[in-house]
């Protein structure tokens, strides 16, 4: 079945969702497991979550927005979605204890060779006060999917400067498990990236490492090099995601400062390129 393109504009949410301790801690295990200041829940300042960790709400609502009635696509080709971009900017750090709201929008979609890009905006506000946290634009391709309805016009598709070819680089490991537990501890699950017969039946030659995960691990290592370790100065993150990452294979991040903006790229280590994005601190 096609993606129904007039479905531009419709939104999703509220929802509420709490950043419990049990949360904040286990997201940030999963990709910052040697982070002891980070895993202190009885620190004096109190325990902050990694402002990564956005995408695990963000997730309920990208499945609300499969369910909606007028939505066309059948299950299976709902999984068939591959994270394309994601860009989130950040005005407040997020506590433990926070209990956020969000909303979706769906900006529009267009036909590719590829199948279907999605474009949708997620808002993150404190249920509280109702102020502004995050600001996610994020970009999704349905593989093999056609389209049905009218095409928006100027559809958001990002695109990000890589580093310069001098640029220094880090070399980020992945575990086996890095999958597994990351779709546990980000509370994302989609079986492309921890069940090897899925994988295989989708067309793809092994699991693979989520999108967000590459993303996350790729911001971790900017806030590492440019802003002391302090995730919470992090102001955007953003990436377009290019390849394929497949766990237990170390990758490389090249880097370098271009104003205010840090230029990151990430790659496999065959060569491949992973991500192209860019970190910002205040």
């Amino acid at each position: 079945m096609p993606f129904n393109a007039n479905l531009a504009g419709a939104t999703w949410g509220p929802i509420r969702w709490e950043m419990t301790p049990r949360r904040a801690l286990a997201y940030r295990a999963a990709l910052a497991p040697r982070d002891a200041a980070g895993l202190d829940d009885a620190a004096p300042e109190g325990l902050f979550a990694l402002p990564m960790q956005v995408v695990s709400p963000e997730w309920v609502l990208v499945l609300l927005a499969r369910e909606h009635p007028d939505q066309t696509l059948t299950a299976a080709e709902g999984r068939r979605a591959v994270h394309a971009g994601q860009d989130s900017r950040f005005h407040r750090p997020i506590r433990a204890g926070d209990a956020l709201e969000l909303t979706a929008t769906l900006l529009g979609a267009r036909a590719s060779r590829a199948g279907v890009v999605t474009a949708i905006r997620f808002d993150t506000r404190d249920a509280g006060t109702g102020e502004l946290m995050v600001e996610t634009l994020s970009t999704t391709v349905y593989r093999d999917v056609t389209l049905t309805g009218a095409e928006t016009p100027d559809l958001p598709s990002p695109a990000y400067e890589p580093p310069a070819a001098d640029a220094a680089s880090v070399e980020i490991l992945t575990s086996p498990a890095l999958p597994h537990i990351y779709s546990e501890c980000a509370e994302i699950w989609n079986p492309i990236h921890t069940e090897r017969r899925v994988a295989l039946a989708a067309g793809l030659p092994d699991i693979i490492i989520h999108g967000t995960a590459l993303w996350a691990l790729a911001g971790i290592e900017a806030a590492r090099l440019y802003a002391g370790g302090d995730t919470r100065r992090m102001t955007r993150l953003a990436a377009r995601f290019t390849g394929q990452a497949f766990p237990g294979r170390p990758m490389t991040l090249a880097h370098d400062r271009d104003g205010e903006t840090v230029r990151l790229a990430l790659r496999s280590d065959d060569g491949r390129m992973l991500l192209t994005g860019l970190a910002e601190f205040g």
